[in-house]
């Protein structure tokens, strides 16, 4: 059987393993023919909005400096709060939109606060959203796949302080 890993040199080999430790690949399989099955790996991802041009591969937290925890020693809850830090800046640089409604995210904002959710259903990603637009969410992630998404190499923010 072969593994096609192509598509996922955007995610380094340390960050795709830690992620099957965690239980939050998805496999799609492929027969080519009769002798030919490929599995195509999909690793957890961000969604910067709804739009598939704002995906990105999850960043590796010791890639960036991140001073809190070396990937190896983090469990999941621990990435979830890596994953925000790297979204604080992300939208301190203006990349990031609501989920739901596509307008810009602002930190810091007390009137339209927004919130980061991991969705692990048949998409595994990190979204961000307004907290009043959380009611409009099932909606928008219904019918989307991993596999019909390509995302592009994540943007290298400073994580190294709070």
């Amino acid at each position: 059987m072969e593994t096609d890993h192509a598509e996922w040199v955007l995610v380094d080999e340390d960050l795709l393993r830690w992620f099957e430790q965690q239980h939050v690949l998805r496999v799609q399989v492929i027969a080519e023919d009769a002798e030919q099955i490929v599995e195509e790996l999909r690793a957890p991802m961000l969604l910067l909005s709804n739009h598939e041009d704002d995906v990105r591969a999850a960043p590796n937290p010791d890639v960036l400096g991140y001073p809190e925890k070396r990937l190896g020693e983090m469990a999941l809850t621990d990435f979830h709060v890596f994953i925000l830090r790297w979204a604080t800046r992300a939208i301190d640089a203006g990349l990031v939109r609501c989920f739901a409604c596509n307008e810009v995210l602002r930190n810091n904002d007390l009137e339209v606060p927004w919130d980061g959710i991991f969705t692990s259903e048949d998409l595994v990603a990190w979204l961000f959203i307004h907290f009043d637009c959380k009611r409009l969410l099932q909606r928008e992630l219904k019918g989307r796949s991993p596999f019909d998404l390509h995302p592009r190499l994540p943007e290298a923010f400073d994580v190294s302080r709070d």
